[in-house]
């Protein structure tokens, strides 16, 4: 739960005072809080024909976090008493979980009772038979009330090893998905979890989470990581599908689930998750309160998302059904996104126009989760604080601020429902069987959720008319909610018959047709022939179908399913989730269905939307596997008759080899070497493929640089070397530099790294950074740059941190011993050359001539003022940033470090050396981004050596190319760069 929000203070170190954009047609009057439960209800803005109304507040409620309701209308709460600091060494912890009832049914809780107290930093809680499953202090616990004095004296601990970092980042939001598995988001910081259920059977397994969230299953006590990386906020829609939330990404679908991907340690994949919300630099809400981010680069942006929530209640308008829902404290504020199908990745957008379902001018609203009530109402969870963000995130001299704990004997809870209709009892209608099996088609997701729930704890509790009426419901059940629960209900209680999962394999609701294909999996594993059941389903057009379908067919005999994987996929390979699918269960079938692909599309002379996606893509595949009695068939199939003439074969070619020589290359193997051994002088299409695809490329600057990458996959690229060079040294596109420097990196001669070091100086910094990276490249090109060093043709300065480093520790001997020498100021003690650099702090800089010293030295690893790339932390908003903390970070980078900005070194069995930080991770590859965002997904199962440095990747040595005056100067820029356009003025 990431509320980095900074409210209620002014910075005035530059006399001036920076709040968020309120909506250009109505803006409102800022408002001084705190207000009572009663004025802050009047100054909301809300949908009109919607009102929103007191649930609870202080004193009955205190640091809510979330909430769950009892059938019996009960309000469970999470206080978060702790936040942030916890409790002083000695004492006890203060949060709580309190029960809340409303015992004249008007709907306001006015009754609170403790039910448990000395919790430490509690984040989410689920009713669950006599008691609450609580996430809390890196475990997942189960507390109950055994001996009826409403208090829970019972605890029992059933997972552990959930990383304990701040409160803010932890595991979270105890949910039961439709499957009937209880999953868990991660909260960002990972661990390594353990069960101490009974019921689990290998008490010696320890599972990592790194990167994934976690679920379990209630009975049996299995337990696994799955995908996705959820913050603080997890919610399901309908169709089963999962939703979670980061500080930037306002609604996150995970898309493919972490189990199908092992199959297949070939398939490199960036990301199982999808951003259905723009994310991000690309999010927009619109505050009405006087809202301070940690970054101004980030106003106006999603800098807090948290508490995601698919409505699905029934008390709103039908509009909004299916929305998603968003709590950004920073802004005070709740946004709204409505979801579309766009295939199998769903997208949103704000029906608005500058401005949020719900907001206040008041900054005390601190909206932190949300979820939907008996009614069908939406509920709205308030901190209600001045401060919200954890010290962690702030700079020493603010961690001590008067107003950090102020608003801890506050809170609020807030419902939202039409203004036209009357509230609406609050509990479940009917509590017995029947009862429960009729509301598993109720319209409103929590009595259908809670139904199903109750079942299953009757039915664990040996309920034996539970499994006789669900069984009927698979089939006729009224809604197609009704039938997803049931099916998954009898999934996990292990009572699932085959013949009801093949009724509902041909169930008229694409969302139990795919549900159902899930549960057929381990029929079709243990029964090649039961493939037959799935024939009526590939003739669907659904994405839901067709997705579980690709991915459920991977279970069966490859001889079985590489007919209707092809059939599935090639003649519309136009949906990524479906490509990626179809490859995650085709494993080493991948060549065959590539073949089939190409040998259609070649006869109709034309290949479909996504076409080329998919010859690279499965192209990378059957190269990772490195065989060539595949490799070289197909790719004879693609020169097969090939024209110069045709642009559509040669760039479907291109295709094919682009991603057969990736994968090689991702194996470390020579593409040249293998073209040698196992390509004839027939195969001469392989060679006139670049001068081909640039002989179409006309005036298509899209079109050049393809074809220029291409000169990559000649079979003899060195060849092609003088004439990528002449382009960079002519007055090309930097576009087209930067494509012809990629491709001959690789294959510099001592002659060509000459020439390039040669070329460098008139070149623009852009292109000059190329030439370096080029010039990395090779051992040749490294020493080529020591040389011009050591020769004062390229002077120490212009090598920038980053790339001294990779010299520096670079794997040839001689060449690192160079560097040493050359770079040694870059081993300087630090403590040092802070105290040498302190002038910088009583000199007055210049901030344009800091500008020219950022662009120089940072821009490839930081960004400001549009100036750069992000790949470290963000540095733009320096404003609570005394000069010397910017002094100390820029010096002695490693004193104080995120560790997601650790740098880490990923060593190949090739000997290939790469470097980054890791922005995703699968279990078959991890993704690195690197200086000036670019990114290496490489396969696991290709690596030597995967460490992490302990230290940021911005490297220290910085003092080498910048002076104790244009330290002055780049500090003054840092402090001071947003108002150089003379808006405000400077002191």
């Amino acid at each position: 739960m990431l509320w980095t929000v900074r409210a209620r203070y002014a910075l005035l170190m530059l006399g001036s005072l920076w709040s968020g954009a309120a909506s250009a047609a109505d803006p409102a009057p800022l408002v001084k809080g705190p207000l009572s439960p009663a004025d802050a209800q009047k100054i909301f803005r809300l949908d009109d024909g919607l009102t929103i109304e007191l649930v609870a507040a202080e004193p009955e409620v205190i640091d809510p976090v979330a909430i769950a309701f009892g059938p019996a209308g009960e309000l469970w709460v999470v206080e978060m008493r702790d936040y942030p600091h916890g409790p002083k060494p000695g004492e006890p912890p203060l949060s709580k979980i309190r029960k809340l009832t409303d015992a004249d049914g008007d709907g306001r809780y006015e009754t609170s009772t403790t039910f448990a107290e000395n919790l430490l930093f509690p984040t989410g809680v689920l009713p669950w038979q006599d008691g609450l499953i609580v996430t809390l202090s890196g475990k997942v616990a189960f507390i109950a009330d055994r001996d009826g004095d409403g208090q829970a004296e019972h605890q029992e601990t059933w997972f552990t090893g959930f990383t304990e970092e701040n409160s803010q980042l932890r595991a979270n939001h105890p949910t039961l998905g439709p499957d009937g598995w209880i999953y868990i988001a991660n909260g960002l910081r990972g661990g390594t979890v353990r069960s101490h259920l009974p019921q689990t059977k290998n008490k010696e397994l320890a599972v990592p989470i790194t990167g994934h969230d976690f679920r379990f299953h209630p009975i049996t006590g299995e337990f696994e990581a799955v995908s996705g990386h959820g913050q603080f906020g997890l919610t399901f829609d309908d169709a089963g599908r999962r939703f979670v939330t980061t500080n930037r990404n306002p609604c996150i679908q995970v898309v493919l689930e972490e189990r199908y991907l092992k199959r297949n340690p070939f398939l490199a994949v960036s990301s199982v998750v999808h951003d259905v919300a723009a994310a991000g630099e690309a999010s927009r809400v619109y505050p009405i309160c006087n809202a301070w981010t940690t970054s101004t680069l980030h106003a106006g942006q999603f800098t807090a998302a948290c508490g995601v929530l698919i409505y699905r209640g029934d008390a709103l308008p039908k509009e909004y059904y299916g929305n998603a829902f968003t709590c950004d404290p920073t802004g005070s504020l709740v946004h709204r996104e409505v979801i579309t199908e766009a295939g199998v990745a769903l997208t949103g957008k704000s029906p608005y126009q500058d401005r949020e379902f719900l907001a206040s001018p008041d900054s005390w609203f601190r909206p932190v989760n949300l979820t939907y009530g008996p009614d069908g109402a939406l509920y709205v969870v308030d901190m209600y604080r001045a401060v919200i963000e954890h010290p962690q995130f702030m700079p020493e001299e603010l961690k001590t601020r008067r107003d950090l704990l102020e608003g801890t004997d506050r809170g609020r809870i807030w419902r939202i429902r039409p203004s036209a209709k009357k509230f609406a009892k609050l509990q479940l209608p009917g509590t017995a069987t029947s009862d429960l099996i009729a509301l598993l088609a109720h319209p409103n997701a929590w009595q259908r959720e809670t139904a199903q729930r109750l079942l299953l704890q009757r039915a664990i509790a040996g309920d034996a008319e539970v499994i006789p009426q669900l069984l009927p419901t698979v089939k006729s059940g009224k809604t197609h909610e009704s039938r997803l629960l049931s099916l998954g209900l009898l999934q996990v209680l292990q009572q699932l018959p085959v013949d009801v999962i093949k009724t509902a394999l041909h169930d008229s609701s694409p969302i139990v047709a795919a549900a159902a294909l899930r549960d057929y999996e381990p029929i079709l594993i243990s029964n090649p022939a039961a493939l037959a059941d799935l024939a009526p389903l590939k003739a669907s057009r659904d994405p839901l179908v067709r997705f579980q379908l690709a991915l459920s067919l991977g279970e069966t005999p490859a001889a079985e399913r590489i007919s209707a994987l092809s059939d599935l996929i090639i003649d519309d390979p136009s949906d990524p989730w479906i490509r990626l699918a179809v490859a995650s269960s085709a494993g080493d079938q991948t060549g065959a269905i590539l073949t089939a692909a190409l040998k259609r599309w070649i006869a109709a002379g034309k290949f479909p939307e996504g076409g080329l996606e998919l010859a690279t893509q499965f192209g990378e595949v059957v190269g990772s596997q490195r065989d060539p009695n595949v490799i070289v068939p197909i790719l004879q199939l693609a020169f097969d008759d090939l024209s110069e003439n045709d642009l559509k074969r040669l760039r479907l070619a291109a295709a094919c080899v682009r991603g057969i020589g990736g994968g090689l290359a991702r194996r470390g193997q020579s593409w040249e070497a293998f073209c040698a051994q196992h390509l004839k002088p027939a195969d001469a299409g392989l060679f006139l493929l670049p001068g081909a695809l640039l002989k179409h490329a006309g005036n298509s600057l899209e079109l050049r640089t393809e074809a220029l990458r291409m000169f990559r996959w000649n079979p003899l690229p060195v060849n092609a070397v003088p004439l990528l060079l002449d382009l960079v040294s002519g007055s090309e596109p930097a576009e087209i530099k930067l494509a012809a420097l990629e491709t001959a990196a690789p294959f510099l001669t001592p002659e060509a790294a000459g020439k390039l070091v040669a070329i460098y100086g008139s070149q623009t910094p852009t292109v000059r950074r190329a030439v370096l990276d080029a010039l990395l490249a090779t051992e040749t090109g490294a020493g080529a740059i020591l040389t011009a060093v050591e020769t004062k043709r390229i002077q120490v300065a212009e090598i920038e941190p980053t790339r001294a480093a990779r010299l520096s520790n670079h794997r040839n001997a001689e060449l690192k011993k160079r560097a040493a020498a050359l770079f040694a100021a870059g081993n300087a003690d630090r403590v040092a050359v802070l105290k040498q650099y302190e002038a910088a702090l009583t000199r007055k800089g210049d901030e344009l001539r800091g500008r020219a010293i950022f662009e120089k030295n940072c821009v490839t690893c930081h960004r400001i003022a549009n100036i750069g790339v992000n790949v470290g932390p963000d540095i733009g908003d320096t404003r609570d940033k005394t000069p010397a903390t910017l002094l100390t970070n820029i010096l002695d980078p490693n004193k104080a470090v995120d560790n997601n900005y650790f740098g880490y070194t990923a060593v190949l069995e090739d000997g290939r050396v790469f470097t980054g930080i890791i922005t995703a991770e699968t279990s078959s590859s991890i993704t690195l981004k690197q200086p000036e965002g670019k990114t290496e997904t490489l396969l696991r199962t290709d690596l030597e050596e995967l460490k992490a440095s302990g230290q940021s990747l911005m490297p220290v040595g910085v003092e080498k190319n910048v002076t104790v005056e244009q330290m002055a100067d780049l500090i003054a820029f840092l402090k001071n760069w947003r108002y150089l356009d003379g808006n405000v003025p400077l002191p």
